[in-house]
């Protein structure tokens, strides 16, 4: 009897439901824009087999994660089938080829950086703007997502949303996008000086990253909190692209 019910406990174990998030996009409008302009540098318009399309984006053959990058730029409406071959989308040609200053160009990222349907659903159930990560995580979960997911959601969000809005304003008003992107390097510098400071305090850093510039400076990266997650180094790396976009270039030094 006791064999029977340890055999059970066993099967039970071993059938153990793992709970699954909803659809998701893995990687930002920006990013899988980048992966249409490569599948269209290649292939053109032609539909061809996935296995070809994820090679242009670094992938040797179908697997996890290049599937789930292919689920992905479906999600966003940069890819569409066509007897279970793969090409870009209308939109995602005229994201690529239309001018920059076109209303047809604005008009396709806009509609591609609501296609997901979580993004779609998050931008209305907060029309008056997005709130903060913490809020939208909070959000994701009560909707079944693990946290993992939510945090690798929201990091897409964010960097399609500043993606989006970046692009579009370039191209409306020039300005305005230099006093915002002007704007958040002061409060980053601000943020910087305040962790330089804190840093001369006895502080134990639960994740830290040393290394050396190209122009031979040294730098270290200090986050607290534990280790940074993929959400986080998006982040990251897009905070790094606002500074990388405001300095002058060698012949603006000179």
């Amino acid at each position: 009897m006791n064999e029977q019910k340890e055999q059970k406990s066993k099967k039970q174990k071993r059938v153990k439901y793992k709970p699954r998030s909803p659809r998701y996009p893995c990687i930002s409008l920006r990013e899988a824009v980048k992966n249409a302009k490569a599948l269209y540098e290649k292939e053109g318009k032609a539909f061809v087999a996935k296995v070809i399309a994820v090679k242009t984006w670094g992938y040797n053959r179908l697997h996890g994660r290049s599937l789930t990058i292919l689920a992905t730029m479906a999600q966003y409406g940069l890819v569409h089938y066509q007897s279970g071959n793969v090409g870009i989308s209308d939109d995602a040609f005229v994201i690529i080829e239309a001018p920059p200053n076109s209303l047809e160009r604005k008009l396709a990222l806009k509609k591609c950086a609501q296609s997901p349907i979580i993004f779609d659903e998050l931008y209305q159930s907060y029309p008056e703007g997005l709130p903060s990560d913490d809020a939208l995580i909070w959000t994701l979960k009560q909707r079944g997502f693990t946290d993992e997911v939510a945090q690798t959601t929201v990091g897409c969000l964010r960097d399609t949303d500043m993606f989006v809005r970046k692009e579009v304003k370039e191209y409306t008003d020039g300005n305005e996008v230099k006093e915002e992107i002007g704007e958040q390097i002061e409060e980053q510098k601000e943020l910087s000086t305040t962790k330089q400071i804190s840093l001369r305090k006895p502080y134990k850093a639960d994740f830290a990253l040393s290394f050396t510039l190209f122009s031979g400076k040294n730098a270290t990266l200090t986050i607290s909190g534990g280790t940074p997650s993929r959400a986080d180094i998006e982040f990251i790396k897009n905070l790094l692209g606002i500074y990388e976009d405001n300095l002058p270039t060698e012949e603006e030094k000179e």
